[in-house]
């Protein structure tokens, strides 16, 4: 029924008129807090995970530390790729899948229980709002179109019922506003009743703000990648001052690198070259040293690489670990200049990933 009838309907009801009225609020009422409940369950959910999920509640450096642990324990190259080459499509399936293991799993159903919390927020302050509006009118002797502005008034920006909905029941000629408290407040519950049985069987499709987005915003930070490795800038702020920088960098192989002339890969990490007397050979009459690498141009000029010959054992174990899909994906070969060092077989799954928690 369309809100001119239902307008008509009212104005001929009589003694029923208030309770019809209510029941024509109240059904606004319903579409109104039922996607403020998903948005408040959205924020409320990003934030308990930002405090207490080991991967969310600390810097980009230990998300990304999650994120190595969880590659390896899942042994999908598949994702890995993703997470070299587009690593903002993987950040943000990641977080989606973490939040959705957190909110969607059967034996802890958490996004129910936030979904009842929320609505039970709002029960308190449709109420709230019921009562004080019913106490202004009376007060002024107003009629029902001042019980109107005060009540849309009190639900603020925490609930968006826009007061021009209601200009249709806005002159109906109800006296007794102290009924109209009542009837609002009984007729509340069954709306309140109805939305429960929608959330009782729920999943994130209904959310329009989603809290796996709300969390990509919060925890991308700097998407500008190590043009060497793709090692992706930790720092937490997009745009940011200053050069890019990554705590480890990676084997080039990991992003095709070969040495000049060769199909064979290059396996050293980027802060050690830039620690060795190599070339960078850009062309056959163009080679410069990797310790001068900011002088090839303004993807290099804006990283900070620290010579040092360190590197972490994970990327060691990931490269002999998937060593020919490599071969296959860059038609190169990890041989000669690019042999695997035998060592580098002796790291298993296990240990690096004992080495990450360990950071």
């Amino acid at each position: 029924m369309n809100d001119f009838l239902k307008c008509f309907q009212i104005s001929c009801q009589g003694a029923t008129s208030i309770t019809t009225f209510a029941d024509f609020l109240c059904n606004k009422l319903s579409a109104a807090l039922c996607q403020a409940v998903y948005d408040k369950t959205a924020i409320d959910i990003a934030n308990e995970m930002r405090s207490n999920y080991s991967a969310f509640n600390g810097n980009r450096s230990k998300l990304e530390t999650s994120i190595l642990i969880s590659l390896a324990e899942e042994e999908n190259f598949e994702k890995y790729r993703q997470y070299i080459h587009f690593p903002r499509d993987f950040l943000e399936s990641f977080i989606k899948k973490c939040v959705d293991d957190y909110c969607l799993d059967k034996k802890n159903p958490r996004l129910k229980n936030f979904l009842i919390i929320s609505l039970d927020s709002f029960q308190t302050l449709v109420l709230s709002a019921i009562r004080d509006s019913t106490r202004v009118v009376k007060d002024k002797y107003g009629n029902v179109s001042l019980w109107l502005d005060e009540f849309c008034n009190r639900l603020g920006d925490d609930l968006d019922l826009p007061r021009s909905d209601l200009k249709s029941i806005e002159h109906q000629e109800i006296k007794d506003i102290e009924f109209l408290k009542e009837a609002m407040s009984k007729a509340l519950p069954l709306v309140l009743e109805n939305l429960k049985q929608e959330f009782s069987g729920i999943d994130m499709e209904p959310f329009k703000l989603k809290p796996h987005k709300i969390l990509v915003e919060q925890l991308c930070g700097c998407w500008e990648q190590c043009p060497f490795c793709k090692a992706q800038c930790t720092n937490t702020i997009p745009g940011h001052d200053g050069d890019h920088s990554v705590p480890f960098h990676r084997p080039q192989a990991l992003n095709g690198t070969q040495w000049y002339g060769t199909d064979q890969f290059v396996i050293e990490i980027c802060s050690s070259l830039v620690a060795s007397d190599y070339f960078m050979v850009l062309c056959e009459k163009n080679q410069i040293p990797y310790k001068n690498y900011r002088q090839v141009g303004p993807a290099y000029a804006n990283w900070s690489i620290t010579a040092d010959n360190s590197a972490q054992s994970y990327w060691k174990w990931f490269v002999s670990h998937f060593r020919s899909i490599l071969e296959e994906d860059y038609c190169a070969k990890f041989e000669g200049k690019g042999a695997i060092p035998p060592e580098w077989d002796e790291f298993t799954k296990e240990a690096v990933i004992s080495e990450l928690k360990q950071l």
